[in-house]
């Protein structure tokens, strides 16, 4: 059984409304979520109260903290910007799964493999590109980000000001 089928016969639905916490910094959580419905961020917050965007989150996407899986506490918070809809299933579940079925254990490494791939895109960007490249990628994977995400939190997401921000807008008018 897939990860997918396998969080609909042993997840549990969890509403998350706008503006509140899955699970913080610092917190014990050692499930893997799929987003249903909603937008959600991954972010860091640093000792002094600096907020670091990982990701925005969409419908169909999953996520987990590698470290919390581990029974270690999460390295970043992940935050509803909407009413969210999630399938949470515990790793214990997965992991268990996965012992015994040849699928779910494949499964699993494409999961881990999209997690990998996706932190690797994300660290080329941050490094490789400039804001501009950055800020145009987003907007060719997400075009409608300006309905869906605060100018402050794209800003922090691209790693940049939201003024820098801004003057990138208005250059590409």
């Amino acid at each position: 059984m897939d990860l997918i089928q396998l969080a609909k016969n042993y997840g549990e639905t969890v509403q998350v409304s706008n503006r509140s916490h899955v699970f913080s910094q610092r917190d014990k959580d050692q499930n893997i979520y799929l987003i249903e419905e909603g937008v959600l961020k991954a972010y860091y917050l640093s000792e002094d109260g600096k907020e670091y965007i990982k990701s925005f989150l969409f419908s169909g996407d999953i996520i987990a903290s590698l470290q919390g899986l581990t029974g270690q506490s999460c390295t970043f918070s992940l935050l509803a910007l909407s009413n969210c809809k999630l399938l949470k299933l515990p790793y214990y579940k997965v992991k268990e799964m996965a012992e015994n079925n040849l699928i779910t254990a494949n499964s699993l490494i494409d999961l881990l493999l999209n997690f990998a791939m996706k932190k690797e895109q994300r660290e080329y960007e941050l490094l490789c590109l400039s804001a501009l490249q950055r800020y145009q990628n987003l907007l060719a994977r997400v075009p409608n980000i300006y309905d869906i995400v605060t100018q402050n939190d794209m800003a922090r997401y691209l790693g940049i000001t939201p003024v820098a921000l801004s003057r990138i807008k208005h250059m590409k008018k």
